[in-house]
């Protein structure tokens, strides 16, 4: 059941104005601000009435505190654009910034389309906490590539949790116009101890033709709460490639979905997520399907040690126009431990009737029959147990595409799940 201490954050008009007017940010922004404010405000905690909420609790996470508005100094690292990219006109730097040098791109995209500011709040984007995030976003990065532009090293963005129960709020803006390529890395990570929240929200829009490849990293610390929101609109003939990892916080909920608007638009959606002890890990993905003859694909896989807890739910919807749709959904768990639980709801809503459409999933251990064949071939039980591990997160590890990113994820992967595999093999033998 969901719960906090508080269930009103100590948030005004007065105050919110008060911070946009000190940061030197354009009125539309403080508009917005508080658009998002009274719909926060107006808008009930998610319960056990909420199908998307009821298996949440979030164990006495002190919304007050979390909203304390604090500077963002040191919490965000932005790699810097190259000097190619400056001179074919990209940007790259954050909303203060982008406020000056791109003002036209945020007036037309922050919070107006993708999750817009005061609209109401739907399934599938956070609810009141994507309203939480657009009233006290306080740091974020915002990426625009020009018309054909293609951008060959990747924009990398690392955001920091705070200490103590303080929040986090990084609103992120991705923008590739007609024919733009581009790469983005998101990653969110503890550098200091902490149990407050980390909200983040992402938006991103791709023209005719557009393509990028979004990774996105939640390795934050294990007392964290992460609750976020990321979706992509897509224009004809786009290309989407979305890799996520979700390795860490004691709780973390997220969003992340697609909405292919025009015809021939593709998406491919992958991830994995790793739970040990007690950390409950909960995806929920969205294929949205408006316009003809526009493909999806998803693979998500996770690993569930301890006594983790897994939900994910997934949802393919059609709209009456998207004829001629091919969209697949498919989400594999292995359960290192008997008390490991992982909750799958897969879902289509299909209005459409010459599509081809379908959704799979499977949950189980590690097949014995394996360990025997490994074990029979001299490898020792827990070597047997990890390689069995490694290979069936390989499939997804592979589509990140990056070496500089598989490597290290990688690492974080076998370290986190290393514990468990040797507890559970030392309990076998």
């Amino acid at each position: 059941m969901l719960s906090t201490e508080s269930s009103t954050a100590p948030l005004t008009s007065e105050g919110v104005t008060a911070w946009s007017a000190a940061a030197g940010e354009p009125s539309f922004l403080t508009e917005r601000r508080l658009q998002a404010l009274a719909q926060y405000l107006a808008t009930p905690m998610p319960g056990r009435r909420d199908e998307t909420w009821r298996r949440v609790d979030l164990g006495g996470l002190n919304i007050d505190a979390a909203a304390v508005r604090a500077p963002a100094e040191g919490l965000v690292e932005l790699s810097p654009p190259s000097a190619e990219a400056r001179a074919r006109g990209v940007f790259w730097g954050t909303p203060a910034e982008a406020a000056k040098a791109v003002p036209d791109v945020l007036q037309r995209h922050w919070a107006t389309e993708v999750f817009p500011a005061g609209a109401a709040l739907e399934v599938g984007d956070g609810r009141k906490f994507r309203a939480l995030n657009q009233a006290l976003w306080d740091c974020g990065y915002v990426c625009h590539v020009p018309r054909g532009v293609e951008v060959e090293l990747p924009a990398r963005a690392e955001f920091r949790t705070r200490p103590g129960e303080d929040g986090i709020f990084p609103h992120n803006l991705v923008v590739l116009d007609e024919g733009a390529s581009a790469t983005v890395i998101e990653s969110y990570v503890s550098h200091t101890a902490g149990k407050g929240l980390c909200c983040p929200q992402t938006e991103v829009l791709l023209g005719v033709g557009a393509r990028l490849r979004y990774i996105l990293l939640q390795a934050t610390g294990p007392e964290v709460v992460h609750i976020g929101a990321h979706r992509a609109h897509q224009y004809a003939d786009s290309r989407l490639t979305l890799a996520s990892a979700h390795l860490g916080s004691r709780l973390e909920k997220s969003f992340l979905g697609t909405r292919l608007l025009a015809p021939r638009a593709r998406a491919n959606l992958s991830g994995l997520y790793c739970g040990t002890g007690a950390q409950k890990l909960h995806l929920d993905t969205l294929q949205h399907h408006v316009a003809p003859e526009c493909a999806s694909d998803l693979l998500y896989k996770g690993a569930l040690g301890g006594h983790a807890r897994g939900v994910y739910r997934g949802m393919i919807h059609l709209e009456p126009g998207a004829q001629k749709t091919d969209a697949y959904q498919r989400n594999r768990a292995l359960l290192l431990s008997d008390a490991a639980r992982i909750d799958s709801i897969p879902g289509l809503e299909i209005l459409a009737n010459d599509v081809r459409c379908s959704h799979g999933a499977t949950a189980g251990q590690v097949d014995p029959e394996m360990m025997f064949y490994l074990m029979s071939r001299g490898l020792p039980r827990l070597e047997a147990r990890r390689m069995i591990i490694d290979g069936f997160l390989d499939e997804v590890l592979r589509r990140f595409a990056l070496e500089a990113v598989i490597a290290p994820l990688r690492e974080l992967v076998d370290g986190k799940l290393g514990h468990e595999t040797g507890a559970a093999s030392a309990a076998a033998a």
